[in-house]
């Protein structure tokens, strides 16, 4: 038998020994905790003293408490407990609470960036959502747009046409001359290629303009990238360690938030389009609804009903300033009152309307409107004392109605609305019976395949055995390393792997017994056994990788979480089978006089 080459016994050390410590971080225990950041205090000891004293007296029970990285962690026996405690610290606007995970991994494996594995929503617990953009939305303002361009190009162009109306996915354009029909569509269709135009069947001098597919595939295109970057700076604000956000096909997204539970809450802050518009006062209500009676109506007013009384507000339809001149929001107390309040941050451009606006109007009423998709509410209305441009507060609102809407406006109005189109909570204690059902069976299939290959491969199944356990720790270490989530279906592609990993070794140990059978002498039986069976195994983990490949790409959700471990275990499997267990072989067999195998 030749020689094995040393750097193959390196490389396989080195594999175990990369296996060993950072799959090591995974049986230190894990326990849900609280990450606490301060506004205005400090964090250290006494004052992470000060705050479990504090939950002590709420009687939510503490296990215990630490100060890392300048971080302070509340640390919990249970979910349970740790949700309790997320509640209470919610309503303190000093400080801001995570819910996160801690682990008592120490310091010398942290610092080569050990940790262990992120456990998923069905693993931990928590809320999912899949929502989905509203495409009649995104082709109503793409009609407007249309509207808009087409219109200011008429009028540069000079051509004379009537009223310009939309009619379900056609802008009209009434053309007073016929004539020049012919002569406007060329001019449309060199200024806007991608616009489809038609004339209309029922009167010929109407011309009907419509979007392409391509135009409102990109824009849903890029209405789904915003809406991304919005959720995820909204799902921060939360206050949830590890979140899954990520886009399922063209128009849905996945949101899921580990260890929450309060989805009622989290429907509100990842659904809404909310956005505010300031408005002054107009007259007397009375007034608008007596002219509204007798069939006339005050110009530039709106009514509008106040939230907290329910009283009718009449209103400017003038926006002073709307949501896009919103920079900055945060909540906190009135100095004066102490009452609860928003502060908000204006753009340079909102900054200068506002100042104007109120220096011509101080005496007078402005109201502020929560414009939430088609409904419209009076959150505030104040008397302005005096002139005020880029920083001022919103008051009327309670504590986390204030918190609910400083993160909305921080985070921006969604770019198209988007509704939940299915949802599902994950109960703590499920997530255990997950862990605990996941870890038996992989006990239970790992048992078996042990069992079978050392009764009937007898040494040459213990050194399979042995390449089988260094699989999982593989997997583990190099799912710990790149800090991916482990989920339910995750565990099912680990416990396939299982069954799996032992495939090679048997076309292996299957061969060495065909050559043996042969005559030829144990060594040589080893050296073609392994030899002639490598491109067998390489084809077919190559095409089931092909596959996991795809899998990982296209899936998401549960398939992409299988996929995950799946394409991992395909490779450090063939690693482990071939080259970990051909280097114990030779370990034992090389350079030895042998006259029989124990295979």
């Amino acid at each position: 038998m030749e020689n094995y080459p040393k750097w193959k016994y390196i490389l396989v050390i080195a594999v175990l020994m990369f296996s060993v410590i950072y799959s090591l971080p995974n049986i230190y225990s894990s326990y849900p905790s609280l990450e606490i950041v301060s506004k205005n205090k400090a964090i250290n000891k006494e004052y992470i003293e000060s705050l479990s004293d504090e939950l002590t007296q709420q009687n939510i029970e503490i296990l215990d408490h630490s100060i890392e990285d300048k971080k302070g962690f509340l640390i919990f026996s249970n979910i349970n407990e740790q949700l309790r405690a997320y509640d209470y610290f919610y309503k303190n606007n000093d400080l801001k609470a995570t819910l996160t995970s801690y682990s008592s991994v120490p310091e010398w494996l942290t610092s080569i960036n050990a940790y262990p594995m992120f456990l998923g929503l069905d693993l931990k617990g928590g809320v999912h959502f899949l929502l989905q953009i509203d495409v009649s939305n995104i082709e109503k303002n793409l009609l407007l747009e249309i509207k808009n361009d087409v219109k200011k190009f008429l009028i540069l162009k000079k051509y004379r046409y009537d009223s310009i109306y939309i009619i379900k996915n056609n802008v009209n354009i009434p053309i007073q001359n016929i004539s020049s029909i012919p002569q406007v569509i060329k001019d449309i269709n060199e200024e806007f290629p991608s616009l489809v135009i038609s004339k209309s069947n029922k009167s010929e001098n109407v011309l009907l303009i419509t979007y392409d597919n391509e135009s409102l595939s990109r824009d849903i295109k890029s209405a789904l990238a915003k809406n991304l970057a919005i959720l995820r700076s909204r799902v921060d604000e939360l206050g949830v360690s590890q979140p899954v956000i990520q886009q399922q096909g063209k128009d849905r997204i996945i949101v899921q938030l580990p260890g929450l539970q309060d989805s009622t809450r989290a429907k509100t802050i990842l659904g809404s389009t909310a956005t505010l518009e300031f408005r002054l006062t107009k007259g007397v209500p009375v007034d608008w609804l007596e002219s509204k009676k007798k069939g006339k109506s005050i110009l530039n007013n709106a009514l509008l009903y106040e939230q907290r009384i329910g009283g009718p507000i009449l209103l400017s339809r003038q926006i002073i300033v709307g949501g896009k001149d919103i920079k900055g929001a945060n909540s906190g107390f009135d100095s004066v009152t102490n009452s609860p309040a928003v502060f908000v941050n204006l753009s340079d451009y909102g900054a200068s309307r506002m100042l104007t606006t109120t220096s011509k109007n101080v005496g007078n009423r402005m109201a502020v409107i929560f414009v939430e998709k088609n409904k419209n509410e009076v959150i505030n209305v104040s008397t302005i004392r005096e002139s005020f441009g880029q920083r001022f507060q919103i008051t009327g609102l309670d504590l986390e109605e204030a918190k609910d809407l400083a993160i909305l406006l921080r985070s921006g109005s969604l770019s198209a609305p988007m509704s939940i189109v299915e949802e599902r909570t994950v109960g703590p204690t499920l997530g255990q019976y997950n862990i605990i059902s996941g870890k038996q069976s992989m006990y239970l299939g790992l048992l078996l395949v042990c069992l079978f290959m050392f009764l009937y491969y007898r040494f040459f199944g213990f050194v399979s055995i042995l390449a089988l356990i260094v699989n999982i720790l593989l997997i583990i270490a190099v799912l710990s390393l790149f800090q991916a989530t482990l989920t339910l279906p995750g565990i099912a592609g680990i416990v396939l792997t299982v069954g799996m990993a032992v495939d090679a070794n048997v076309l292996i140990y299957e061969r060495i017994r065909e050559e043996l059978l042969n005559g030829n002498s144990p060594n040589a039986s080893i050296y073609t056994g392994y030899k002639k069976a490598f491109s067998t195994i390489s084809d077919a983990n190559l095409t089931t990788l092909i596959a996991a490949i795809a899998l990982l790409t296209i899936g998401t959700g549960a398939v992409k979480g299988f996929a995950v471990t799946l394409v991992i275990g395909i490779l450090s499997s063939m690693f482990t089978a071939i080259v970990g267990t051909r280097a114990v072989v030779s370990i034992v067999y090389e350079n030895k006089k042998n006259n029989r195998l124990s295979i």
